[in-house]
């Protein structure tokens, strides 16, 4: 049985307000792996976790179909994925602390090499109070970013409506790189547009403070349109996240637009 180390729990800063980690393994079934009758060939990791964390699993493979089988400290079957081609997935709120045991899980003659990915979210970082003040919201989102917003959306709580930051109009998570994108200003108005833009960068930079990387980028043309951009950068290795506070300037455009400005804040991390 192999263990999964929960590091970020006590490596993150005293003061850290949220605590979100995600990372992934490259594992492999073969025929040395256990093989239980009515259960299948399995790998399986031993988790210690607190009661009210988030988790979400990913399980992924080219060579068999796998099955996810979360199981609780008294070895009950808590939670099991169901079966989904080469993908298998398990998003949940854990009700208990104790040591869990995940199961990878194949048919009898499941052998191969498999991808597996988890994200763990502590129990204050699940839901974000209605009275948040931007910062607050922006550093929840900020740490979500970190697991790639997999515990974003949590359908175990229906009730959280989706986070939008302070005074944007509207927020979504951009299917096409899975980027936490919202949309502030919509306008004919440049002087307008450019004064929130200001305003955002100005507030995000406060926020933050000198612990990420900035830097911005006057009007640029890209294809038909035209852009202006401020880029904050975590200070990393690899994997970074990264703030873009974004001005579109979309007066030479083909494509049909209401307004000529867009103002809008984009998070993500890189892969």
């Amino acid at each position: 049985m192999k263990l999964l180390i929960l590091l970020f729990l006590i490596s993150l800063p005293i003061n850290a307000q949220f605590e979100v980690e995600f990372n992934e393994v490259n594992g492999e079934l073969t025929k040395t792996d256990k093989y239980k009758e009515g259960f299948g060939r399995y790998d399986g990791y031993n988790i210690p976790l607190y009661a009210g964390e988030g988790v979400n699993f990913v399980v992924y493979s080219e060579k068999f179909e796998p099955k996810i089988v979360f199981v609780s400290p008294d070895g009950n079957v808590y939670k099991q994925s169901d079966g989904n081609g080469n993908i298998a997935s398990l998003i949940t709120t854990v009700p208990e602390e104790g040591e869990w045991v995940l199961f990878i899980v194949g048919d009898q003659n499941s052998l191969g090499k498999y991808t597996f990915q988890y994200a763990f979210a502590s129990s204050n970082s699940l839901t974000l109070p209605s009275e948040s003040d931007f910062c607050s919201t922006l550093n929840f989102i900020i740490a979500h970013a970190k697991a790639y917003f997999l515990l974003f959306e949590n359908p175990v709580d229906s009730k959280q409506s989706f986070v939008k930051l302070n005074n944007a109009k509207d927020a979504f998570i951009d299917d096409s790189d899975a980027s936490y994108n919202a949309v502030y200003l919509e306008t004919d108005n440049l002087k307008e547009a450019e004064q929130l833009y200001k305003k955002l960068t100005d507030d995000i930079t406060k926020c933050i403070g000198n612990s990420w990387l900035s830097a911005t980028s006057n009007w640029q043309k890209f294809d038909d349109y035209k852009i202006m951009r401020t880029k904050y950068l975590e200070k990393i290795k690899e994997k970074e996240r990264f703030i873009k506070v974004i001005l579109l300037d979309l007066r030479g455009s083909k494509q049909k637009f209401l307004n000529d400005y867009i103002v809008q804040v984009i998070i993500n991390r890189n892969q």
